[in-house]
């Protein structure tokens, strides 16, 4: 009997979910959710898009839902699809900015709304959420929209690091076959890689800021550093290697800033040199700590030795950076 293609045993594709997020200006601030389901934490009003209903409506009734506004939508700010960006599956989102009135409320998926300051974000922040009002701020001071992740597979790059340290630890040669066919791994590129335990403590980073060799040799070589010559840690031993979580932050080049305020929290990584001494610090390190713009710039001066006023004097420079993170 000639089988039936209706009948197929053959599981269903998966594909990303479509969800919806929208920053909605207010007198005062813009418009934050304390989500009431987990992951628990502060959000921006959004949830999925309904089968057969236009994004557009779905971010109006999701902002109605959850904190009881009527929300004009006045541009799109972006789409946010990274793999990790919500803990529960893979979902992209469509970010729209948006403007209304009135006290919001929070219903729903919402345990609160409230009216929120960009100098004071809540802790924590969900999902991507840092980097989607990063982008935002960015866009309201210069009205440059942020541009797509450059294009590498991160995937590939993980399994590099971690080969790489594989190789150094138990004593064999790397396998390079799966980058060697890949263009981007040769395209020059500078990476932090930072390496933690099975509970999420810190066990070793380092990296580089210019990217003066291939991608994936800055990849390799700074996965073999962080995990033999970190002097804060002991080498990595075979038995943590299976264990062993991973993450690559890849650069962009560092440019000088004139002014602190044009420091961006959740967007910019910084850079604070002074004579012979230097800090530098991710742009994910403010975001994991909750820390203000002002806190940002005391820790990376402490990093560097320095007092953490010296990001105030004249004498000492202050550049920022951006970086896309794999793990």
């Amino acid at each position: 009997m000639t089988p039936d293609p209706l009948r197929t045993s053959a599981p269903p594709p998966r594909n990303p979910y479509l969800t919806v997020d929208v920053v909605i200006e207010v007198p005062g601030g813009i418009v934050m959710i304390e989500r009431a389901r987990e992951p628990i934490g502060w959000a921006l009003p959004g949830g999925f898009v309904d089968y057969g209903e236009d994004p557009a409506d779905a971010a109006r009734r999701e902002v109605m839902e959850e904190t009881g506004l009527e929300v004009e939508l006045t541009e799109l700010l972006g789409t946010y699809g990274a793999p990790d960006r919500d803990p529960r599956q893979h979902n992209v989102s469509i970010v729209y900015v948006g403007r209304a009135s009135g006290v919001p409320v929070g219903g729903d998926d919402a345990a609160t709304a409230s009216v929120v300051s960009l100098d004071a974000l809540p802790s924590p922040l969900c999902f991507d959420h840092a980097r989607i009002l990063a982008d935002y701020q960015w866009l309201k001071q210069t009205g440059e929209r942020p541009v797509p992740a450059p294009g590498f597979r991160g995937d590939i790059l993980l399994s590099a690091a971690r080969d790489a340290i594989e190789a150094k630890v138990v004593g064999r040669a790397p396998d390079l076959a799966a980058e060697e066919s890949a263009p981007f791994a040769q395209a020059p590129g500078a990476v932090f890689v930072t390496l933690r335990s099975p509970d999420g403590s810190l066990r070793g980073c380092i990296g580089e800021m210019q990217a003066t060799r291939p991608l994936i040799e800055s990849v390799r070589g700074n996965a073999v550093s962080a995990a033999t010559r970190d002097p804060r840690f002991p080498p990595v031993s075979a038995d943590e290697l299976a264990s062993l979580q991973i993450g690559i932050s890849v650069l962009t080049a560092p440019r000088l800033v004139a002014d602190a305020r044009d420091v961006i929290v959740g967007r910019h990584g910084l850079v604070v040199s002074q004579m012979n001494r230097r800090g530098v610090l991710l742009p994910e390190v403010a975001v994991e700590r909750g820390w203000d713009r002002e806190t940002f710039l005391a820790a990376v001066c402490q990093k560097a030795g320095l007092p953490t006023d010296a990001w105030r004097h004249p004498s000492t420079s202050l550049a920022v950076f951006e970086s896309v993170k794999i793990e």
